[in-house]
């Protein structure tokens, strides 16, 4: 928004000094700027955090429990209730933790929430995109809908939060989602 507004201000001063032509190239520059700005903080900047999210909640974590969930095998995650992503949170996930497989649980151990179904409540396993485009790109969510102790079905969303860019979060979300549906199936754990 800065350099939008910047770059506007700028603009109409040129325009002024130097004649409208010149403003109109002004102003078309400004907004590229904006354009090229807003993607690679979408792309790149939203994520430099989730490395050290990721170590500061394994040590909390490690504190509260006694042991370390980012074991080598754990996902990391965030986390969100119901199917879809509400685009009134301002905000994909209501929490991140470690997502962690056995031949019979999924369990999760996240900031706040902590939760372990077994494998025959899990319902469905499936990725949709989902979210608000910035710039034309979707998130991509894993959604999991499983039967609680009642046999009522809910629902809750995933989505990886590793890599260095939307591109390959959104990869190894699939990936990640291949993982759940083989393990739905089968049991079979990631290699």
């Amino acid at each position: 928004m800065v350099s939008f507004f910047g770059g506007l201000t700028a603009a109409l001063f040129i325009g002024e000094r130097h004649g409208d032509a010149v403003g109109a190239v002004a102003a078309l520059a400004a907004i590229a700027l904006t354009i090229g700005v807003q993607i690679v903080a979408h792309q790149k900047v939203l994520l430099f955090g989730n490395t050290r999210l990721r170590r500061r909640l394994a040590e909390a974590l490690e504190r509260r429990t006694g042991h370390n969930p980012d074991n080598g095998r754990a996902f990391f995650v965030g986390w969100a209730p119901g199917r879809g992503v509400n685009p009134k949170d301002m905000e994909t996930d209501h929490d991140v933790g470690f997502l962690t497989l056995t031949p019979e649980r999924l369990v999760f151990l996240g900031d706040t929430v902590h939760f372990e179904l077994h494998r025959s409540q899990v319902l469905s396993v499936e990725a949709k995109v989902q979210g608000v485009p910035i710039l034309f790109d979707f998130g991509y969510r894993i959604i999991v809908e499983w039967l609680d102790a009642y046999g009522g079905a809910n629902a809750f969303t995933f989505e990886r939060r590793e890599g260095r860019s939307r591109r390959q979060v959104r990869r190894g979300t699939r990936e990640l989602c291949e993982i759940l549906q083989r393990w739905q199936q089968t049991g079979a754990l990631p290699g």
